[in-house]
């Protein structure tokens, strides 16, 4: 009889770590959305909200080299940017890694000094930090694509 009890609650607690994991998972796949919704529709006021302060310096990077020719092509595309899928693929109790599938960014051509162009489809890689009990993205560079 104590075997048997033994085993449910064994089973028990395997469904409630699962539970847990798969809570943290849902957590920083939705920050991670909302960073990439917020960071690639240009709204860096808000996309810095989900991120560490460490990130600040990137974001600025990243809008510093937008034209106004880049502007353009955004306004003039039929539809925004959005996040098709995201997928965590590595979490662990502090760091994780998300894989988001942008549609319809824009691609800066600053260095060129050409106007920038829409890209149909990317899959960007976030890196995410938990900070007590709140996830945000920490980006140690610009974002990479996924390969």
């Amino acid at each position: 009889m104590k075997r048997k009890n033994f085993l449910i609650i064994g089973i028990l607690s395997s469904l409630l770590l699962l539970g847990c994991a798969s809570n943290e998972k849902e957590k920083v796949t939705a920050c991670a959305i909302e960073f990439a919704h917020d960071f690639f529709n240009l709204h860096f006021d808000k996309a810095v909200q989900n991120c560490t302060s460490e990130s600040r310096k990137w974001i600025e990077f990243y809008a510093s080299n937008i034209t106004e020719e880049d502007m353009e092509v955004i306004r003039n595309f039929p539809e925004a940017p959005y996040v098709m899928t995201a997928d965590c693929l590595q979490i662990n109790d502090s760091t994780a890694t998300v894989r988001c599938i942008i549609c319809n960014t824009l691609a800066t051509d600053s260095l060129e000094q050409r106007k920038g162009h829409i890209i149909p489809e990317r899959n960007i890689l976030i890196p995410m930090w938990k900070n007590g009990s709140r996830w945000t993205v920490r980006m140690e560079g610009p974002l990479q694509n996924a390969r």
